[in-house]
């Protein structure tokens, strides 16, 4: 496994600057994804096995190779267009429709009325053209004839006829369905008036253009309760045994013989271009919508070839692990497994990002399924929030009751909102809980591979270097006590403020848990593991007490390469002491008479300085720790005063300028180190005479005096800065 990771690390190593990266590399990869997507996503419309097609003679026998109960959708359509032929349409009445068309009648005739009368019209035809001229409506040529070869009194009773004829279609409703049917019967209704000629033309001219549909289908409301009809129809279900024949040689192949052979993917259908063309375009889409996110919020992913492999190889997975479910119940499907992945070994929001787009793609193997793609996109959000903050060891198995309980509510919403039946939504209900469990069990299974593959340090392997039983913290216990301690002190003082200025408390407690393992090689060279009076230091030189001191470093780094510890703690050794100066001995070393000699220089660390948060809480814990044990009476006042003054030299040193620490964080850190200090070491009280006369006594007859007096601390300053921190 550490061969195929370094083989990995190794494949994709890239510079820094991403215009400088190989370019030629990122198309190939680019183009090696969109092609696994393509085939997982097209794989279920591109069948290559049984190639008959409807009305063909068929030249073999088909047999079932597995059980499967599917619904047979032709039978489905035609129950549900029997069902929609059934459903009455809603229509509303629209009152203004008569209105208007009797308003138009009484225009008409008014105006054949004038025209009429008008002396100065002679023919016909100039009593026609006037007329028509005035009309709101057009009418046909009959009717306008008509119209001006009838004198007034015919005129009067034809408008009377007219209205009396569109108030009685009106009244009983005239509908789009109907309308054509109307126009017909209006010509009989006149003629049975006996008018005569003229005026029964006139009447059923005119009543024929005015007549309009008065009952206008409402859609809204008709759609409405089609869908309500078509929910409340039960998909028939038939299920075809391991086994039986589905076509026998000779037979005439129909469509639901063909529709049974791909509900088993035995069919092979004609590959349709258009299908795969539009495939092709919305996994490009998907695509570039990932990849955007990560141009303008995380360009140092985009950076690392390797993370966008790890990233491209988590959503291959998830859909193939999805595809695999989806023979079974798209609900079942553990699709938040990319998504806590994502979160887990890589970023949060990148997490969210990784669950849309899966939840987009797997909206395709579901075949538009909209409540599968709502549960993906719920249940793969519950799992970054909930592994966003890991603290302990059994967050993934909360996790996973977590997405249980959410797909069963998201299962049970949308089918309440979709009226699919209860007993059906109980069903696809237990699917999601199987599926949510399911998807913490994947990804607590693939976790460490992935971790080890790509070299990526989760909270979980954290813990586990945390746990004082890791062979090297032994080794830190046994041979070198008091640095130990000192770095449990560390860790807890830079785990207290770490969340606060917004680092990983992880990293952090780890990284302070390792920070001095160095002191391993030569424990008695430093202050915290010396006897009292017992300094090996004053027997030599102080530029080789300074080359031992910071040697220590090295030495971390070396154990933890051979303890195979990850970069984030060989990150925080090489750094938690920065370039600072080894005041003490650089003291010593300038009080020698060949002092002008000396260059400040060889009595630095190497650093490099802090790079992120978490290096820098530790140095600054470091110190503030072991120069506050130093102090012989330490109270509240006093250790503040120590450690703003750390604090306010390492800032002028120049320690903090490469990371991301604000003044506020540092404002913090001092009030959160400062109390957590205070704390530890405060004053102890003293005894009363009687009671240390008593202890005298009992030291002096041979009684262990150890349960009763107490000690107070007061470190040498052997092997420290000036300051009082440690080496």
């Amino acid at each position: 496994m550490s061969l195929f990771s370094n083989k990995i690390k190794g494949l994709f190593s890239q510079p820094v600057n991403w215009h400088a990266g190989p370019l030629t590399r990122r198309i190939v990869l680019g183009l090696a994804f969109f092609s696994l997507f393509m085939i997982v996503l097209s794989a279920e419309f591109i069948s290559d096995k049984v190639p008959l097609q409807v009305g063909q003679v068929s030249d073999r026998d088909v047999i079932a190779p597995r059980s499967v109960s599917y619904v047979n959708a032709i039978k489905t359509r035609k129950l549900e267009e029997e069902v929609l032929a059934n459903v009455a349409s809603v229509y509303d009445f629209d009152v203004t429709v008569a209105a208007k068309a009797e308003e138009t009648v009484t225009t008409i005739f008014s105006l054949a009325k004038g025209v009429v009368a008008d002396s100065t019209l002679v023919t016909l035809e100039q009593k026609a053209t006037k007329l028509q001229a005035g009309l709101p409506v057009p009418l046909p040529a009959s009717a306008l004839n008509s119209l001006v070869s009838l004198d007034t009194a015919a005129l009067v009773s034809s408008e009377e006829y007219t209205k009396s004829t569109l108030r009685k279609y009106f009244q009983r409703g005239v509908r789009d369905d109907g309308f054509d049917t109307d126009r017909k019967n209006i010509v009989l209704d006149t003629e049975q008036l006996g008018l005569g000629k003229n005026a029964e033309a006139s009447v059923a001219g005119i009543a024929q253009v005015l007549l309009k549909p008065n009952f206008i289908m409402n859609v809204r409301e008709t759609d409405k309760r089609k869908q309500v009809a078509l929910a409340n129809v039960e998909p028939v279900r038939e299920t075809v045994k391991k086994g039986e024949v589905l076509v026998r040689r000779g037979d005439v192949v129909s469509e639901e013989q063909i529709h049974v052979m791909e509900e088993l993917g035995l069919h092979r259908g004609d590959i349709n271009e258009i299908r795969i063309f539009g495939l092709a375009v919305f996994v490009l889409l998907v695509m570039a919508f990932v990849l955007g996110f990560l141009y303008k919020f995380h360009q140092e992913i985009l950076q690392s070839d390797l993370k966008m492999v790890l990233l491209g190889l988590i959503m291959v997975v998830t859909l193939l692990v999805g595809k695999a479910a989806h023979y079974y119940s798209d609900f079942a499907a553990p699709l938040a497994t990319g998504a806590l992945l994502t979160a887990i070994l890589i970023d949060s929001k990148v997490g969210m990002i990784v669950n849309v787009a899966v939840a987009m793609m797997f909206g395709i193997i579901a075949d538009h399924e909209l409540r599968a793609v709502v549960l993906t996109m719920l249940s793969g959000m519950t799992g970054v929030y909930s592994v966003s903050k890991m603290k302990n060891g059994y967050s993934l198995a909360k996790t996973g009751i977590y997405l249980a309980v959410m797909n069963f509510i998201v299962i049970g919403a949308t089918g309440l909102l979709e009226q699919v039946n209860p007993p059906q939504i109980l069903m696809q209900g237990l699917h999601g809980i199987l599926g949510g469990i399911v998807a913490a069990i994947i990804t607590i299974g693939l976790l460490p591979y992935l971790e080890h593959a790509f070299n990526i340090t989760t909270s979980y392997k954290l813990l586990e270097l945390a746990n004082p039983g890791h062979p090297l913290l032994q080794r830190l216990l046994l041979e070198a006590p008091g640095t130990y301690h000192h770095s449990l002190l560390v860790g807890n003082l830079a785990e207290t403020a770490a969340d606060l200025i917004g680092a990983d408390p992880a990293s952090v407690r780890v990284g302070a848990y390792y920070h001095d393992v160095g002191k391993i090689k030569r424990p008695f060279f430093f202050a915290e593991n010396q006897s009292e009076g017992e300094n090996p230091h004053d027997k030599i030189a102080p530029s080789l007490s300074t080359l031992i001191i910071t040697s220590h470093i090295k030495d971390g780094i070396d154990l933890c390469r051979e303890y195979k510890l990850p970069q984030i703690v060989i990150d925080v050794i090489q750094q938690h002491h920065g370039t600072m100066l080894v005041s003490y001995f650089y003291k010593r070393a300038t009080e020698n008479e060949h002092s002008e000699c000396i260059v400040e220089a060889d009595f630095r660390y190497e650093g490099p300085r802090p790079q992120k948060k978490e290096a820098a809480l530790v140095m600054l814990a470091d110190a503030c720790e072991a120069a506050v044990r130093s102090l012989s009476r330490p109270n509240v006042n006093r250790i503040e005063v120590t450690v703003r003054k750390l604090i306010r030299q390492r800032l002028n040193d120049g320690q903090l300028d490469e990371c991301d620490l604000t003044f506020r964080d540092l404002n913090v850190i001092g009030d959160v180190y400062t109390r957590v200090l205070s704390s530890m070491f405060h004053h102890r009280i003293e005894y009363p005479d009687a009671l240390k006369e008593l202890e005298r006594r009992r030291t002096k007859n041979g009684s262990s005096s150890k349960q009763y007096a107490g000690k107070e601390a007061d470190n040498s300053s052997n092997g420290k800065n000036s300051d009082g921190s440690s080496e």
